[in-house]
């Protein structure tokens, strides 16, 4: 058995530590059945053993002068030199010559594959030696080792720091494979990575791609649109050289003849041949991706691919508004932004995703925006699209080999939870210090118990979009017709946090419409007629002290809940008239399904699909079911969970902006929620003085104040902000609940606007969040600017059987309160302009 060579269509050759970033891709793409030259890989393995166990060496590495870019040079060069000098292991050698004779004679590529390189955010471009037409074992054997070697150039070793890699992290294995003598080749980019617009890119030159990956002759472009494979824009460059073999050993550059030179080195036919192998590639690795590629005669060869590690950033609300729907202050967001970056590089590591090299969310103007490249490239592939029964069958088990993680995060994530609260209660229970120094070193540690529990959320909410639509697509094969209706039936109730805090809701309504006073008047009645600040006024709930204890004890459990995600704004525990005002939405609603009934419409509709299934795929589909709930709890929990997190914060930055308004700094306490974190880090730290903070929190609370009472653009930089689809009495949006209603808008903005909601208005809002839930039991229908089917807003309009109508672009701005509307919410359309 090999100790050192490994075949492409060995399973082991996919092991990125084994193989390296361009070794493994290769392997995996040429056992997919991709036209991947055949190959082999010499191992990491046989790199470590050609290092040895040398003292000399290790200390060279150990000592390389980063900060010195001239004396780096100097150490590199002095460290190849002494690898150079050094025989290749006999036993590497052997195994190779066995491969390259059962391989067969002729010509080789020797391809440096570091294990670090090929992956998104290091893509090493360049940064390690390739030989090409390489023939005769010594030749190879020799090149093998040249390769090794390229791991210590001054460039790879600066581009390793710069990533942040140790320099003992890196090893070397090489490629071998059979050469492709090219009439023309180039690289492919499956996305624009320039405009990140839905256009692919191919460069071509004639000859090997050498003249296109160096970059150092001029090339053919030709843009491809990805729906239609249609060409809409190119360039033909005037080719003064390619790249060719030069007879057995080595390449040479040549001029093109002349009418070589002006010709454009693709046809259509070809352009689509590999506009196709792009998409192709990047479906099975479902991210986009960089190929490099090869024609010889006529037939398309795929070289190497690898994750595009840079995609400009297209900055919208689609994702972001539903978390974020309105201005948010400078610090919360600093100090969530951190937390929720670290969250997106654990999660995607946890569910086998490159490494995100960017910013998924970012603040301008005070408003979130979300990379909606990033989202697309990322999740707008689902791991697993069955067309049929067949199919179904044939991929179960790879598609539960590659989300194992799925199964163990609950339970995981549980444990977290554990430690997360413990870690509150003690931070809730400390005693606040005496200054400011004291003070951020408490809010830091807040934040960082914070981000400790919070890593793993991201893969819980990305998972439940990915288990919801390959529910729906796994249902569509058996039922096409009623798979819409029996999935949002069996998907309209779970057992979520969000549910027992709408009981308990409920529960103190009832208490409200029974208990009297000594006048013999219930609460109920004294709610119809008071606003809910009047009724907090010290003894008036002592009239009703069954309802009193039963709300005080409410708060206890439940303050937390955050009316918005800012924790500027206060929660309920600091806010309870809102709680007020949801208890009188549910007095003056009519009655809604309980739970039973929702709960059997959900058993009859798995009844319904079992029925059609075939029997052998009943436990697969129990088992997506049951994950499915799983997930649709867990996404609400650790929400529930995660705003545990705006008492002690909340409660950390009022004492520290207590003691800048005592200092003359601001002018009100919460104005601390305008600094930047790195500033006010810097006062405290000494390096900027209090007076630079003063200046900065009252620049930001005047645009803050400013950006608050406005509509965002939708995307950035661009002014339509409107959803309409040509009627100027029609808007679009997404399916989100089915159903017809009409009724007048009535726009909600904030907590404030709760208690003027009318019975039977339709809901107008960004979006909702659980604290909004009872605004459910008054609404008609539901119209948000934000979101889609598997938001809160839409789940809950399912369970409250309302239509919904979501991502209704500038509707805040389209209706204004008393509009009358039709929402039709299996359509996703809102019909403007409605006579009674």
């Amino acid at each position: 058995m090999n100790q050192y060579v490994v075949d492409f269509d060995n399973p082991e050759a996919e092991s990125l530590e084994q193989s390296g970033g361009k070794g493994a891709n290769l392997a995996k793409l040429k056992r997919a059945g991709f036209p991947v030259p055949p190959g082999f890989i010499v191992t990491s393995r046989g790199y470590a053993d050609f290092i040895g166990d040398r003292r000399q060496i290790e200390e060279a590495i150990a000592a390389l002068p980063f900060g010195h870019p001239e004396k780096l040079v100097a150490a590199a060069r002095e460290l190849r030199a002494t690898l150079s000098a050094l025989p290749l292991p006999e036993a590497v050698a052997s195994e190779v010559r066995t491969a390259l004779r059962k391989a067969g004679k002729g010509a080789y590529s020797v391809r440096s594959s570091s294990t670090l390189e090929d992956l998104a955010g290091a893509a090493f471009a360049g940064q390690h030696d390739t030989y090409l037409n390489c023939s005769g074992e010594d030749e190879i054997l020799s090149k093998i080792r040249d390769c090794f070697v390229s791991l210590w150039q001054d460039r790879a070793i600066s581009y390793r720091h710069s990533k942040g890699f140790a320099p003992q992290m890196a090893t070397m294995a090489v490629v071998v494979q059979k050469m492709v003598q090219c009439q023309v080749a180039g690289v492919g980019f499956s996305i624009d990575p320039i405009s990140g617009k839905n256009t692919m890119l191919i460069n071509s030159n004639y000859g090997l791609g050498e003249s296109v990956v160096s970059g150092e002759a001029e090339v053919d472009q030709f843009v491809i649109d990805r729906d239609s494979r249609k060409i809409v824009d190119s360039f033909i460059a005037k080719k003064t050289v390619k790249i060719i073999s030069d007879g057995a050993q080595g390449t040479k550059g040549m001029a093109p003849n002349a009418e070589e030179s002006l010709r454009p080195s693709l046809d259509e036919q070809q352009i689509a041949a590999i506009a196709d192998l792009m998409l192709r590639v990047e479906g099975w690795f479902r991210f986009p991706q960089d190929i490099e590629w090869g024609m010889e005669k006529g037939a398309l060869y795929l070289l190497q691919s690898r994750p595009i590690t840079s995609i400009a950033p297209r900055w919208t609300r689609d994702e972001s508004a539903e978390r974020y729907p309105t201005a948010m202050t400078p610090l919360p967001w600093d100090l969530i932004e951190e937390g929720f970056h670290k969250s997106i590089e654990y999660s995607f590591k946890l569910m086998g995703f490159p490494p995100f090299d960017g910013k998924w969310f970012a603040m301008f103007d005070n408003y979130i925006y979300g990379d909606q490249n990033a989202v697309r490239f990322y999740l707008g592939a689902l791991p697993f699209t069955p067309i049929d029964a067949e199919s179904l069958r044939a991929g179960i088990s790879e598609f539960a080999k590659k989300n194992d993680w799925a199964l163990t995060l609950p339970s995981e994530w549980m444990r977290g939870l554990d430690r997360y609260l413990l870690r509150l209660g003690a931070l809730n229970s400390e005693p606040l210090g005496k200054t400011p120094a004291e003070l951020w070193d408490y809010i830091l540690r807040v934040s960082a118990g914070g981000e400790e529990y919070f890593r793993p959320n991201i893969a819980i909410s990305i998972t439940q979009s990915v288990l919801y639509r390959s529910l729906l697509g796994f249902i569509k094969i058996f039922a096409p017709e009623k798979a819409i209706s029996i999935f949002d039936r069996l998907t309209a109730y779970c057992e979520t946090k969000t549910s027992l805090v709408n009981r308990e809701l409920k529960k103190l309504a009832e208490l409200a419409g029974t208990e009297k006073n000594s006048a013999g008047k219930t609460l109920a009645e004294l709610m119809r007629g008071s606003r809910s600040n009047a009724l907090l006024t010290p003894g008036m709930l002592d009239n009703y002290p069954n309802f009193h204890q039963a709300f005080r004890r409410f708060l206890q459990d439940h303050g937390h809940r955050e009316v918005e995600v800012d924790p500027y704004i206060p929660t309920w525990s600091g806010a309870p008239w809102v709680v007020l005002d949801n208890i009188k939405l549910i007095l003056n609603a009519p009655a809604r399904e309980d739970d039973m009934q929702v709960k059997k419409s959900a058993s009859e509709a798995e009844s319904e699909l079992f029925a059609i299934l075939p029997e052998d795929l009943h436990l697969f589909f129990r088992e997506i079911i049951r994950l499915v709930r799983l997930y649709t709890e867990l996404d609400d929990v650790e929400h529930y969970q995660t705003t545990r997190l705006h008492l002690p914060i909340r409660r950390g930055l009022e004492a520290l902006g207590t003691l800048l308004a005592e200092r003359g700094i601001v002018n009100d306490p919460l104005d601390v929620f305008f600094a930047r974190k790195a500033t006010l880090e810097a006062c405290v730290n000494r390096e900027r003085t209090w007076e630079n903070l003063g200046e900065e929190i009252r620049a930001n609370k005047e645009a803050y104040q400013f950006n608050r009472t406005r509509s965002p653009q939708w995307v950035l930089g661009e002014e339509a902000n409107t959803a309409s689809s040509g009627d100027d009495n029609e808007l679009n949006g997404l399916a989100g609940s089915p159903g017809i209603a009409e009724g007048p808008a009535f726009i909600i903005e904030s907590s404030d606007d709760f208690a003027l909601f009318p019975h039977r208005a339709v809901l107008v809002a960004r979006t909702t969040n659980p604290a909004w839930t009872p605004l459910f039991y008054a609404a008609a229908a539901l119209v948000t600017e934000s979101g889609g089917p598997l938001s809160h807003g839409a789940v809950t309009a399912r369970e409250m059987k309302i239509p919904a109508v979501m991502s209704v672009r500038g509707v805040m701005n389209a209706l204004k309160n008393g509009d009358r509307i039709r929402v039709d919410g299996g359509r996703g359309k809102v019909y403007m302009a409605i006579e009674k």
